[in-house]
Parts: structure tokens; C-alpha cells; sequence
């Protein structure tokens, strides 16, 4: 029996192909003795940084992370977390240690009254609220954004030629993009700019990306190619290395090794040679992987938390939620799905865990 990708999507109860839906695990009782502190999992790695989907759908459908025709299990309206949960789950999440929020997809921007969401996350005192997008609705939503309380926003722009970025993205404007980047820096969000590297699409841009970015106040960073998904169905000779990336930018980057920033995201940054204060950043995922010092987990657009990026292994927190689950479950849910995160991503093996049969936009990547 094959897929009819043709007709419209619908929910199936009968899967034929590998399934990128979580693997749910039962949540043991609430242990006697159990007292909340500080979320760390069994190798003593500590979390203070949680991204949240808010939506698995995209306006976008990027090679590397989205089949041409949509996945084939978006989350229902219903299915998704509301924005009274998701203050509730960051309220519970606080006293735990996590001090940043990032809202991330799907595309975040397609998520209605995100600015509400946004002031109620401002409310509970955060450090930081970041929000990873594609900018294609930025234009309008970046002052009210801001206004609301958000501080920076990391956008997806894989090549500065609007056809590229065309082929790259199956369709989307550049020129729609650039205007809300605009828009970004004009309202005062911190910007900074995600590439995925692609070899024979864009490697070829890294330096003029660059310029481009630094002339704007702008931090520029690099991404390897994960075998995620869709990026675990592209070419092998499609990724570009970390050392390579690096060979082809010696001459604008200062030599030595790249400062990691405190509390904050996997990226290592490296300074630029015209200006010291000028930063390029590198996410290393496949060839020196950060898997030691993670920091952060995940929570997908339908409440379920993924304690690792690379692994289906979820619990629900929404179901627990609307099943009367007070605060104190809660914060033991959050606590035993981290204590059984793997050491690793296993990418080097792909007979090895279950990263091919992620979806990005399904836990937002």
C-alpha cells in the first residue's frame, strides 16, 4: 500500500513507512520523596534553556527539513498547547532553573496572538525570550513583538540570492524576508541569522553572508547539515564540515578556538578580522559535537517534551495537564524525562537511535 500524497492530509491510524510521531513513554508515580530542584539529567548536565514549538505547520517547506507535500501528522487546533499551558509549563520550569525561553516551529510567526503569549511570559521574569523564525511575516509583527517583550530573534536565511533561496525554501521570497529583517532591526530585537550549509547550493556565500551581516549589526551563524528528516535524505556529499567551513574563511576570521556564550545556545563564535566585536558563529552538530554540555530540551507544539533533538522518546505534558496533573507532577515529569536522556545524537551511526525518523518541524528543531 503506498501513500496518496496527492489527496488531502488527514490523520492515520495506519502508518506504511517509517513513523516520525513520538515514542511515549509512561510516567512513573510521583516518588514519596520527591523535591523539586534544579533539572539536570544522569550525566550531571544541568538545563536552564527550553524551546517551544508553538506550531508544526510552516509557510516554508526548506529541504532540509520538510517534505515538498507537508508531514503527513500536523497537529489539530485543539491538539496544541494553548497559551495559558505554556505560561503554566515555563511557571513550573522557573523554580527548576530555566531562565530562557526560545518559541521556535513550524514557522512561530503563524501562531495567533503571539504577542499575548509573549507578555505573559514576560511576566514570570525570564532572562531571556527569543522566538526563531523565517521572517515571513516578520514586517508586521516585529514592533508588536517587541513591544510585548520579546529580545531577539534568530531568522533563517540560507543564501542572499533570491533564486537560490528560492529553490532552497521551494518558493518563498527573499525580498519578503529581507523587508522583515529590516523590520527587526528597526523595532530593536537582537538579530541574528541562521545558514544551513549545503553543499552545491550555498557553501559558496559564506563570506558575502558575512559581510552582508556584519554591515547590518547582524551575527551570522553557520549550520552543519543534521541527518534529521529530510536532511537524512539528502546526499551524503551535500555536507559541509565545521574544518572546511573554517579553511574557506581563514582569512576573515581571527585564528584559535571559538568561545561558546554562557547559558546560552550550542553556536561557538569566532571573531571577525576587520572588527573584533564582530561575531561569526558555528553550530557543530555532526562534526565536533556540544552533546556533553547540552543545555536544553524541548517542548513540540502538541505538548510533548523531547529531551533530545535527535530521539522520538516523549512524555505528554499537555494530556497530563488536562488530566488534573498539579504542579508537583508536573515538575517530576519534567525531571524523569531528562534523567533518561542518552549520552548522544548517535549521527555517526545511523543504524544507531532514530534521528532519520525525526521530523524538525514536528518538535521544532
Amino acid at each position: 500500500m503506498s501513500l496518496n500524497t496527492s489527496a488531502p492530509r488527514r490523520r492515520l491510524a495506519l502508518i506504511t513507512e517509517p513513523s516520525r510521531r513520538s515514542r511515549f513513554e509512561e510516567l512513573p508515580p510521583v516518588p514519596s520523596d520527591f523535591s523539586p530542584a534544579p533539572l539536570q539529567d544522569s550525566q550531571g548536565r544541568t538545563y536552564r534553556y527550553v524551546r517551544f514549538s508553538l506550531t508544526d505547520h510552516c509557510d516554508m517547506a526548506c529541504i532540509y527539513c520538510m517534505p515538498e507535500q507537508g508531514e503527513r501528522e500536523h497537529g489539530l487546533r485543539p491538539e496544541l498547547l494553548t497559551e495559558e499551558e505554556i505560561v503554566r509549563l515555563v511557571r513550573v520550569m522557573k523554580p527548576l532553573g530555566v531562565r530562557r525561553v526560545r518559541l521556535t516551529g513550524g514557522e512561530p510567526l503563524l501562531r495567533k496572538a503571539l504577542p499575548d503569549l509573549i507578555r505573559g511570559l514576560r511576566a514570570l521574569d525570564l532572562d531571556d525570550i527569543f522566538l526563531t523564525t523565517n521572517a515571513s511575516r516578520l514586517e508586521t509583527l516585529a514592533h508588536p513583538l517587541h513591544e510585548a517583550g520579546l529580545r531577539g530573534a534568530n531568522i533563517s536565511i540560507d543564501s542572499l540570492d533570491p533564486q537560490r533561496f528560492a529553490q532552497i525554501t521551494r518558493g518563498a521570497s527573499l525580498d519578503t524576508v529581507m523587508r522583515g529583517i529590516d523590520k527587526a532591526l528597526e523595532a530593536g530585537l537582537l538579530v541574528k541569522t541562521n545558514t544551513v550549509v549545503l553543499r552545491g547550493q550555498n557553501e559558496d556565500e559564506l563570506e558575502a553572508i558575512i559581510h552582508w551581516a556584519h554591515a547590518r549589526n547582524i551575527t551570522p551563524r553557520f549550520i552543519e547539515l543534521m541527518p534529521l528528516g529530510e536532511g537524512a535524505t539528502l546526499p551524503s556529499q551535500t555536507f559541509v564540515p565545521h574544518a572546511e567551513m573554517q579553511r574557506t574563511l581563514a582569512h576573515v576570521l581571527t585564528p584559535g578556538n571559538g568561545q561558546a556564550r554562557e547559558g546560552a545556545g550550542p553556536a561557538r563564535y569566532w571573531s571577525s578580522q576587520r572588527d573584533s566585536a564582530k561575531k561569526v558563529g558555528f553550530i557543530t552538530s555532526v562534526s565536533e559535537d556540544f552533546c556533553g554540555t547540552c543545555n536544553r530540551f524541548r517542548l513540540t507544539a502538541v505538548g510533548e517534551i523531547r529531551a533530545c533533538l535527535a530521539s522520538r522518546r516523549a512524555l505528554s505534558l499537555r494530556d497530563l495537564m488536562r488530566q488534573g496533573a498539579d504542579d508537583r507532577t508536573l515538575a517530576w515529569a519534567l525531571h524523569w524525562s531528562l534523567l533518561g536522556k542518552a549520552d548522544g545524537h548517535a549521527f555517526s551511526d545511523p543504524t544507531e537511535g532514530e534521528h532519520t525518523q525525526v521530523g524538525m518541524s514536528l518538535i521544532g528543531g
